[in-house]
């Protein structure tokens, strides 16, 4: 691992109407490394990254670029610097191709105005090779899974010429599969000299990834450790300030009538047929299959996402019928999709 330092913040402090969101917090980044930062919520994490990306100014404290001090910070001069940020939620231009996402703030176009589409598409497919990912550079951004967008928002920083790379929370919606790949394209990058800033609650999954990790408690730095001389248990007395025998340990709980049912349940228009499920009170039933086997499909279909045309559901033995999300709603059926900002708010129910 290099240990060319691209990036300090030094001391920062924030405060946001009263609130101490900051104080006094440091954080450095090597050229060539997987840093990850880790804390509870509101431990500040967002807060920092939000002003090493310019989104956010600091009340005190300084952030250094490659040792040179950034006096005025801005989301467009953080950029120019090659400081890209990719959230949970992808920023993508949802009715844009993948191509026009990609050239968006990197190409210029020609006399008149003139778009070379060959061009385009030719550097989308490249960008997208050099991300990982096997995506058709004239598919509409809204039709791509949250895996392929984040790939996406990968290929926009590499063509950005990005030097660091925030990831926030990126696994949060995805397969282990998909989250396997994601770490295949972190370790590329990583081999090509970029910082990566990796930012995630699933503790067990930064022995995989991260080279070092920093804990904010409170706003403030409680320390950086080598990833290797530290294990999940003292991550959590570090985030939490003491030690915990137990992490949610399993209770025994006495299984109920059944309440939610399926017969031969199906929706043609989501691909999928003759589901049969029942969930008894007390239990927690697992829907578990391969991408593209139906899960997130018969989620949707169940909540009146997707319209169902086969079968039956059951609640505690009534039959119902759900063609709405509010339908669903009114039945006490709460649903936490994969896209919360598409899916995660129905305005519309009374």
């Amino acid at each position: 691992m290099s240990q060319n330092v691209l990036l300090r913040a030094v001391n920062i402090s924030k405060h946001y109407a009263g609130v101490q969101a900051l104080r006094r917090a440091s954080f450095d980044l090597n050229a060539g490394e997987v840093h990850a930062l880790v804390g509870e919520n509101g431990a500040g994490k967002s807060t920092l990254i939000k002003i090493i990306t310019g989104a956010a100014l600091a009340d005190e404290g300084e952030i250094l670029f490659n040792d040179q001090p950034i006096k005025e910070n801005s989301p467009g001069y953080s950029k120019s610097l090659g400081i890209a940020a990719i959230y949970q939620q992808p920023a993508l231009f949802p009715e844009l191709t993948v191509a026009e996402n990609l050239a968006i703030g990197r190409e210029r176009s020609g006399p008149f105005g003139v778009v070379k589409w060959k061009e385009r598409r030719r550097v989308a497919k490249n960008l997208l090779e050099r991300a990982g990912a096997r995506i058709n550079t004239d598919a509409i951004a809204a039709e791509l899974s949250m895996p392929q967008q984040q790939l996406v928002e990968i290929a926009r920083a590499l063509g950005a010429d990005a030097k660091i790379i925030v990831f926030d929370e990126p696994t949060a919606s995805l397969s282990e599969e998909d989250t396997q790949n994601l770490f295949h394209v972190i370790r590329e990058l990583k081999s090509q000299g970029t910082g990566i800033i990796y930012i995630s609650h699933r503790l067990e999954e930064l022995s995989q990834i991260a080279d070092r990790v920093t804990v904010l408690r409170d706003g403030q730095t409680i320390g950086t450790r080598k990833m290797a001389d530290v294990d999940r248990d003292e991550l959590i007395r570090l985030m939490v300030g003491r030690e915990l025998s137990t992490i949610y340990p399993k209770r025994r709980a006495v299984l109920g009538e059944t309440v939610f049912e399926l017969k031969d349940f199906g929706s043609h228009s989501a691909g999928i047929r003759q589901i049969n499920l029942a969930v008894r009170a007390g239990e927690i039933v697992g829907v578990a299959g391969l991408i593209g086997a139906g899960r997130t499909e018969l989620a949707k279909t169940i909540f009146g996402l997707e319209p169902p045309d086969e079968g039956e559901i059951l609640l505690r033995g009534k039959r119902i019928r759900i063609s709405h999300p509010c339908e669903a709603v009114e039945h006490g059926i709460a649903y936490l999709p994969e896209d919360r900002r598409k899916h995660g708010v129905v305005s519309t129910c009374r």
